[in-house]
């Protein structure tokens, strides 16, 4: 399947409310694009008004683009130590064709309250990148590009896309992900050698 890095860059958000009782707020967002998820790091000192300037690297199906949007959600969770992490607001996307390098600033809204008002601002922007090509088999999805001749475009898709798995539960599917691009590089290295 034919698809696209699609770089999505959590910068901060201003003015959240604090959904602590006790303790300070401690927020990080998770990103959600075409199935997949990335989360930035959690911010211990900006508490409500938090900075992140993380970049997370996805990849979209080019059927998307030709149809002309792709859909995002940004929700922003408060980490707690002694229980589940607290929810603190969310963004819900449809970025639209052309896919303009921009920042954007949008109201974050909460999916438990009626009222139509902001919990604060959230700052993002994007970039649509290179096509790739998605190979995918019955043990896992895997990701290769589909420039074969430079070895660069290999080291940093490989390290772009690891961003995906932020959570790093399923492992199996990190090895198949891992073997799957030593199996592109050999690729590459045998292009290289035999042109």
């Amino acid at each position: 399947m034919e698809a696209r890095y699609f770089y999505f860059t959590i910068h901060s958000a201003r003015d959240l409310i604090d959904v602590r009782t006790f303790g300070e707020m401690k927020v990080y967002a998770k990103v959600s694009i075409a199935g997949m998820s990335g989360c930035t790091e959690v911010d211990l000192v900006n508490k409500t008004n938090p900075d992140w300037n993380t970049r997370i690297c996805f990849y979209v199906p080019e059927k998307d683009i030709i149809r002309g949007y792709v859909d995002a959600v940004i929700k922003l969770f408060c980490k707690r130590s002694y229980s589940d992490d607290k929810y603190v607001g969310e963004l819900n996307l449809t970025m639209i064709r052309p896919f303009k390098k921009g920042e954007c600033n949008l109201s974050v809204r909460r999916n438990d309250s009626n009222r139509n008002e902001s919990f604060g601002t959230l700052k993002y922007s994007y970039e649509l990148g290179d096509k790739i090509l998605v190979v995918q088999d019955e043990s896992s999805s895997s990701l290769s590009s589909s420039s074969s001749s430079s070895s660069s475009s290999l080291s940093s898709s490989s390290s772009s896309s690891l961003e995906n798995f932020s959570d790093m539960s399923d492992m199996t599917d990190i090895l198949m992900f891992g073997l799957e691009v030593v199996k592109v590089g050999i690729e590459v290295v045998g292009n290289i050698i035999t042109a």
